[in-house]
């Protein structure tokens, strides 16, 4: 029993190493993927001592099947590992951008909200004490077509930790609703948030924005619009020109890019292009701009890193310095996976970035 255990764990830690460099074709698959990656240190680590013991255990050819098995696995495993400690960027990122410590004490609370007609509410994370604090807007990501201001709430609190006031944002969702309702929700909940600013002990002058793929879409459209005082904007993953992804969709296409888009836009490139123009951030880069920060997976399977790569060109040919992370092996949505090999440095960057852009002193908490 102990052997047919053995063998079949041994399958498992095969088939999950296999997702790190297998491109996934379907949903399921891309979780699978991501996860992989993600906990490729454990499954490395898992790999060698299930190694040990199959040698140790097993005889004739299920001990050389099982050590052939688990040594590709192997590989496969430290595969994310290497590239990443091979990647100057990363590699300087993960020098340089240390994790902070976090010591405020956060009080959470939701903010009920009308858009639209819809009730919803607004997230919020404000660290205690009466000191004004610097605003962190966040707004999740979700195909624009789900997801809720409950999400990303371990990131959101561990800001919140730091000193930042953050508020969770929602919008109304494809394809009930076309672009640019989901823009418009997110400004009016910044501008109706700003205006109470003091009731949350939060300063109104010090505002970034973090968003989380189609959240980043969101985020950078509001950074670069000009109309709110953004000093800082953060995109994980987030789209930056929609007709680029349209046409060129990631092969394999494991969510129906295009079919996502359709539903956003309410049409193709073709039929609309003028909304694809204006839902896209590299088309909306105004005279004035905040700091930003990209943080991209160029194993995305979702959202081509070269659409990042083309924002930063854009932003250094206007004189800006934009700063990036690109992860050389990172799937998409790779910091909701707890305890990743990439989501801790990601962090790190966005609270060094944070603190620098926002307020130099809440590396000790309030910065009061």
């Amino acid at each position: 029993m102990g052997v047919v255990v053995l063998l079949a764990f041994i399958i498992f830690l095969t088939f999950v190493s296999l997702c790190i460099i297998v491109p996934p074709w379907t949903p399921p698959l891309l979780i699978a993927a991501t996860i992989a990656t993600e906990w490729s240190p454990y499954f490395l680590a898992a790999n060698l001592l299930t190694l040990i013991v199959a040698v140790a255990i097993l005889r004739d050819r299920r001990r050389w099947l099982a050590a052939s098995l688990l040594v590709v696995s192997l590989a496969l495993s430290s595969l994310p590992i290497v590239l990443l400690v091979r990647d100057s960027n990363a590699l300087a990122a993960r020098k340089t951008w240390l994790v902070p410590h976090a010591q405020a004490i956060v009080n959470q609370q939701d903010i009920p909200i009308v858009l639209g007609g819809k009730a919803t509410f607004i997230r919020a994370y404000i660290p205690a004490g009466e000191s004004p604090t610097p605003i962190v807007f966040a707004i999740y990501g979700g195909q624009w077509r789900h997801g809720s201001a409950a999400k990303d709430a371990r990131l959101n609190q561990t800001l919140a930790e730091l000193g930042f006031a953050v508020f969770a944002l929602d919008y109304r969702h494809s394809p009930q609703y076309h672009f640019p309702v989901a823009l418009h929700d997110i400004q009016d909940e910044i501008r109706f948030i700003t205006r109470r600013a003091a009731m949350y002990h939060a300063d109104p002058t010090h505002i970034a924005i973090i968003g989380h793929s189609s959240g980043g879409e969101l985020a950078l459209l509001t950074a670069f619009a000009g109309t709110i005082p953004v000093k800082a904007v953060i995109s994980y993953s987030g789209p930056i020109d929609l007709a680029d992804s349209y046409m060129r969709p990631p092969r394999p296409d494991p969510l129906e890019i295009r079919a996502i888009l359709r539903d956003f836009i309410g049409g193709t490139p073709f039929s609309a292009p003028q909304a694809y123009h204006a839902a896209s951030p590299i088309g909306q880069v105004g005279p004035v701009l905040p700091r930003v920060l990209l943080i991209y997976g160029a194993r995305d399977h979702v959202v081509d890193i070269r659409e990042a790569i083309a924002l930063r060109a854009l932003l250094t040919l206007r004189g800006e310095k934009p700063l990036t992370l690109f992860l050389p092996w990172a799937e998409h949505g790779f910091e909701l996976v707890p305890f990743g090999l990439h989501a801790r440095l990601a962090y790190a960057a966005v609270a060094k970035f944070l603190i620098e852009a926002l307020h130099p002193k809440v590396a000790t908490g309030r910065g009061g």
